[in-house]
């Protein structure tokens, strides 16, 4: 697995985590492709800076206080696929509650150019590995 490429996961993961607009879109290609799994809240292909942004945007208002933690990567072809968890607390707790993300990751001149979630949630996430060829 190319370390370069682990690295810009998780410096991605690490962006994400802080809200970080700026090195976000530094990690990613301008043309930057953002796939979201037909089950979210907003399911589709979104393409550039300007809808990452806005897919970030909407994803940090929703998960005010969420956390990603990536358990495994593993590399696929061109990719990196990235098993993970993502938390967030509990309505008036500070009890957190958590849920699976299986996520894909492709490079092109040491930039991000598509981010892919393949699943999102224990049910989901699994039948995503099966169909990846990954066991649990």
């Amino acid at each position: 697995m190319s370390q370069e490429n682990v690295e810009l996961v998780q410096r991605a993961v690490a962006a994400w985590n802080g809200r970080d607009i700026d090195a976000m879109l530094a990690l990613t290609d301008p043309e930057v492709e953002y796939v979201n799994s037909p089950t979210a809240v907003e399911p589709g292909t979104r393409s550039g800076h300007e809808s990452l942004k806005d897919v970030l945007r909407t994803q940090w208002e929703i998960l005010s206080d969420g956390h990603w933690e990536v358990d495994r990567l593993h590399e696929r072809g061109g990719e990196i696929v990235g098993l993970g968890r993502i938390s967030r607390r509990m309505p008036g707790s500070e009890a957190r509650i958590e849920d699976r993300i299986l996520v894909t990751v492709r490079f092109d001149k040491g930039k991000v150019t598509r981010m892919e979630v393949l699943g999102f949630g224990q049910a989901e996430v699994q039948s995503a590995l099966e169909a990846v060829g990954l066991s649990k």
